[in-house]
């Protein structure tokens, strides 16, 4: 049984595909098989409605895990800001998926089904369960998803090919944008400046620069490979009528 004590705690091992990440991943499935059925029952003004309780949702646990962070003097400008991609996505869901939009979903849909994804079947996660870095990891990561699928299933928003473009260009505007910051605060967000200190990936493929240069082109080719189950349902089970390419508002 959760106590307050272990919740507050940042102590707590967590291990990948142990017993917790299992049930996590059911979680998941079961949360995503409830979206998908109910994103069909509801109506317009409903699932709008969902999409904008779940995304204040994620919103709010990233604030309250940097608010206990900083409550408790664990806060560090070099790794706890939320400038990756999930955390940026999930602090921001607001202002992204308030009003569903074509253009900026299709862009998000990229880089959510490629890294947030890859994060809830490979966490990189230092905090076991019931610590509250624990559940905002899960809040954002599957949060994100979530709302990523709820979108296309009830506002049509599916992605165009020319997408995979558009969002490989923003991911590479926003990774410029760090460089800067790292510098200024002497971090290494997204391993601009180094390899992680433990073994990776990253280890196969070369030195700085040159691991950058090829997870760049693994990126492309993961977005490829993101737009395959759209490009099939586009082509055998989507009216092309039924497409939004413009914003949905109420």
């Amino acid at each position: 049984m959760m106590n307050d004590q272990a919740f507050f705690s940042v102590d707590i091992p967590f291990e990948s595909f142990g017993r917790t990440h299992s049930l996590t991943l059911l979680v998941f499935a079961l949360l995503l098989g409830v979206l998908i059925v109910a994103s069909k029952r509801l109506s317009n003004r409903q699932n709008l409605l969902l999409g904008r309780l779940l995304s204040v949702f994620m919103s709010v646990s990233v604030m309250v895990w940097a608010g206990l962070h900083i409550f408790f003097e664990r806060f560090n400008t070099a790794i706890d800001l939320p400038l990756s991609i999930c955390n940026l996505f999930a602090l921001l869901a607001p202002l992204l998926f308030w009003n569903p939009s074509h253009r900026r979903l299709e862009i998000i849909y990229f880089m959510v089904m490629c890294g947030t994804l890859q994060a809830i079947v490979t966490p990189d996660l230092y905090v076991g369960f019931p610590g509250y870095g624990f559940f905002k990891y899960w809040i954002v990561h599957i949060g994100l998803v979530l709302m990523v699928i709820h979108h296309l299933l009830s506002f049509k928003l599916y992605p165009r090919p020319k997408a995979m473009i558009a969002a490989f260009v923003w991911l590479n505007i926003y990774l410029l944008s760090l460089v800067p910051i790292n510098f200024w605060l002497d971090a290494n967000y997204f391993y601009l400046m180094e390899k992680p200190v433990n073994p990776s990936i990253l280890d196969y493929f070369g030195p700085w620069p040159w691991y950058i240069l090829v997870t760049e082109g693994l990126a492309f080719v993961f977005f490829a490979i993101a737009y395959v189950p759209i490009g099939i349902a586009r082509k055998y089970f989507i009216n092309p009528a039924t497409i939004h390419t413009a914003q949905t508002t109420e």
